[in-house]
């Protein structure tokens, strides 16, 4: 009760926005820190059930007039995975919960996410150092299971900020040293995406190829930022009004061309990853996004109230 009235209190004319990623039925050993499908629908029931969920897009639209309730707060989910069809979208399904999910649509004609295939070529590297030509990366074990799932972030960390054509090349060479083939992932497909959408759930534009943007020329920006929304809108048969920028940090991820890029290729509204809730001066091109972590309900209610008072970082858009 008294953590309801703090809610009731803090959360006027805020709108909290809620990331998640996949959600496995179990943890992959490489990744153990996964946000599995029990925990996910623990948070479903015991911290985002003391919210009024709304669809994203109507709720920065009630945001920007005014009329936002209390507790506001919305579902996001990034990148596109194949078992959100018999995992998260099920969950939502069954508690009548509304969920936006963006979409990195370069895996829907073939190649998978990136950090997937990382981890499937970690997963069938031989048990002797590795050697990618990365020069801080030099040397590495794979012996053990630890030394593995160390791996698996050290690569997700150095290749993150490579541009795409260096990240690729680093990617193959990874595939080649395991001997796997990454077109044999699972992936999201057109098919499902359509799925999703059909059923409901909002669709956004998550990139073609998830690069930093600060890392793209202009012209990968244009097809970025507008090619994924021509894609998207192209498979679903509607308007895609969402975007979510890749890694979703202000100023280390993207600046104000990309606000600005996002902007003039006819999106409403786009999303980053930095903490914080969304207010009436919120630039609806950056509204902030928060993950409830905690493993006990008492302390993700208590992530969820400090974040109603964090004050995200907005940087000043029509600079570029």
């Amino acid at each position: 009760m008294i953590s309801q009235l703090l809610l009731q209190s803090l959360s006027k004319d805020k709108l909290s926005v809620f990331l998640f990623h996949k959600v496995p039925l179990h943890c992959d050993p490489l990744v153990p820190h996964d946000l599995t499908l029990d925990r996910f629908e623990y948070l479903l029931d015991h911290t985002l059930s003391r919210f009024n969920v709304l669809p994203l897009e109507e709720a920065v639209k009630r945001l920007q007039r005014g009329r936002l309730p209390r507790r506001a707060a919305c579902i996001t989910f990034d990148d596109g995975y194949a078992d959100w069809m018999t995992g998260a979208l099920p969950a939502l399904q069954k508690r009548n919960l509304h969920a936006t999910f963006f979409i990195t649509t370069g895996q829907l004609g073939g190649l998978p996410l990136w950090h997937e295939r990382i981890q499937a070529a970690v997963r069938s590297l031989p048990s002797t150092l590795l050697d990618l030509g990365i020069p801080s990366m030099a040397n590495l074990s794979t012996a053990t299971l630890t030394d593995r799932q160390a791996l698996v972030v050290r690569l997700e960390q150095e290749l993150k900020y490579l541009t795409l054509a260096a990240r690729e090349q680093a990617l193959l060479r990874l595939e080649a040293a395991a001997g796997v083939q990454p077109e044999a992932l699972p992936r999201m497909s057109e098919a499902l995406l359509r799925h999703l959408h059909s059923l409901g759930f909002g669709v956004g534009g998550h990139t073609i190829n998830h690069p930093i943007l600060n890392l793209c020329d202009e012209k990968e920006i244009v097809k970025e930022v507008a090619g994924v929304r021509e894609q998207l809108q192209s498979i679903v048969g509607g308007v895609i009004a969402g975007f979510a920028y890749p890694n979703g940090r202000p100023n280390a991820d993207f600046s104000s061309r990309h606000v600005d890029a996002v902007r003039r290729a006819g999106y409403a509204y786009a999303v980053t990853t930095h903490w914080g809730v969304a207010n009436p001066t919120t630039s609806p091109f950056q509204i902030p996004r928060f993950t409830p972590w905690a493993k006990r309900d008492w302390h993700a209610t208590f992530q969820t109230g400090r974040n109603l008072l964090e004050r995200p970082v907005q940087i000043p858009e029509g600079l570029d």
